[in-house]
């Protein structure tokens, strides 16, 4: 049996040498190929078992031998072997037609010992010649076999590869992390999950509008910061005095005793007239000169806690996020791949800063995705390219949304609905629930992919409102739903 352990480690030298660097800079990728390098092994190895034509063959081989040597089983083991050769494309030896046909003449004349000598030689060479052939017929089948799932695995996985290296490329130009989709990604990432990826990066790649709108979109959504005063333990060090005996560095009094390098100027006087020289050894054998005190210093450290206050910068956390994405008919065409693109790039951000996420897909009918926590990005892609391509009807969508809202998973989570807004006004209790919400901390935004954005559609409902041309490529404007207000107001 060919040795499927061996091609394969062949093969991933092959791998190795093709995309050295792009496997060096993406771990991730390795382990992916590793994966299912691992996995062609083991198809192959059960290809070899279970695809095997000439299985049956061999099966029947295996079960004459325990046949003994008679001419009606060697008969029945040429036809056999004819067969074979016939199915294989082997040219069948006449000779074994003959040679039964030579013993059995042969038993009418020739003693009965030497025709079984002659019919257990015939027997044993012709199951040696099935059996070699046997063997040459599953060698070359697994060779081939072999070549041809090779061929086939490289093939798909270098077109993997290319379009992975591809995406990769995109990723980096747009500043984003390629570890995410490994992240998203459950099993092997395939073509067909890479290509719309990639059509919808090039979007963002190619379009300066799409990249102007998300700068924007990312200033206005950056983490908050407020500061706070904490009390906080901090650690103080002080040198302080203390009295060192051993030192004599300054005087600090007068004391009685009789060192005569302390005494003072006028006890030492006594010493220089005979009649007081006694007074002066009396004092000092009594201790009782008048000598200066003397003492020195030195500074220890000591250290110990004090409360003090400081003043500490927080973020924010960010919540969950609420994603709505109009695919109805008049979105067809770029609009609708801007906002797929625009979807994918949110979700990947919120996944990023492991924040939950739900998508909800409306046209006049809505379909959901619930992305919090681990999924896998195969459901994002296949979710994202869902067109109904109807009319439109944001109210089911916004009220989902709401719901959501209503759960502790989306409790504080804000909205952005991507649209043309071609679409009629909201009832009044939508409205209510979203102004209870907001007042709530809630907050709901719209991308507005419009090339004509009519202004008195749904003007008071959106905390922040991007409005993109998609024919020219740009953010035509940018509202503000608290400004507005005010605007209007006064007006």
């Amino acid at each position: 049996m060919c040795n499927i352990k061996q091609q394969a480690q062949t093969m991933m030298i092959q791998i190795k040498n093709k995309y050295h660097h792009f496997l060096l800079a993406s771990p991730e990728t390795r382990v992916k190929v590793e994966a299912r390098l691992s996995n062609w092994q083991s198809d192959t190895k059960r290809s070899f078992d279970v695809d095997y034509p000439y299985f049956e063959d061999e099966a029947i081989f295996t079960t004459s031998l325990n046949s003994l040597s008679n001419i009606e089983v060697i008969r029945n083991e040429i036809n056999d072997y004819k067969a074979l050769c016939l199915n294989s494309g082997n040219q069948f030896n006449k000779f074994w037609e003959q040679e039964i046909i030579k013993i059995t003449s042969m038993k009418k004349t020739v003693p009965n010992d030497k025709v079984e000598r002659d019919l257990q030689s015939t027997h044993s060479l012709l199951r040696n010649e099935r059996r070699k052939l046997l063997d040459k017929l599953r060698s070359q089948w697994e060779l081939e076999q072999l070549r041809r799932l090779r061929e086939e695995f490289l093939k798909s996985l270098f077109e993997s590869l290319d379009a992975l290296l591809e995406l990769f490329h995109t990723l980096e130009s747009l500043g984003l992390e390629q570890g995410v989709f490994f992240d998203l990604s459950k099993g092997s990432l395939s073509i067909d999950d890479i290509a719309p990826i990639k059509r919808w990066l090039e979007c963002l790649k190619n379009d300066q509008g799409v990249q102007d709108l998300l700068e924007m979109m990312g200033r206005i959504n950056q983490v908050k910061q407020s500061e706070k005063i904490e009390i906080i333990q901090k650690s103080v060090s002080e040198r302080v005095p203390v009295p060192d005996i051993n030192s004599k560095e300054e005087i600090i009094g007068l004391r009685l005793g009789k060192d005569i390098e302390h005494a003072l100027p006028s006890e030492l006087a006594l010493m220089a007239d005979p009649d007081t020289s006694l007074l002066f050894d009396l004092k000092y054998i009594e201790s009782g000169l008048m000598c200066f005190d003397m003492k020195g210093t030195q500074f220890i450290e000591s250290k110990y806690e004090i409360e003090v206050e400081q003043s500490v910068t927080e973020k924010e956390t960010k919540g969950p996020m609420i994603i709505c994405v109009d695919t109805s008919g008049s979105m067809y065409g770029a609009p609708e791949t801007i906002a797929k693109a625009v979807t994918m790039l949110m979700v990947v951000k919120a996944k990023q800063e492991n924040r939950n996420c739900y998508l909800i897909n409306f046209s006049t009918s809505i379909e959901t995705l619930d992305l919090s926590g681990d999924f896998a990005l195969k459901n994002l892609t296949s979710f994202l390219q869902k067109s109904f391509h109807g009319g439109t009807d944001v109210a089911p969508a916004i009220s989902e949304g709401i719901s959501a809202m209503e759960t502790d998973k989306y409790k504080n989570a804000d909205m952005l609905i991507i649209s043309d807004f071609v679409m009629s006004g909201l009832p009044t209790s939508l409205l209510d629930k979203i102004e209870k919400l907001r007042e709530g901390g809630n907050k709901f935004n719209s991308l507005v992919i419009d090339s004509c954005f009519m202004n008195h559609r749904l003007k008071s409902l959106f905390d922040h409102e991007w409005i993109y041309d998609p024919d020219h490529s740009r953010v035509v404007e940018l509202l503000n739903f608290e400004n507005r207000v005010t605007k209007l107001t006064c007006e």
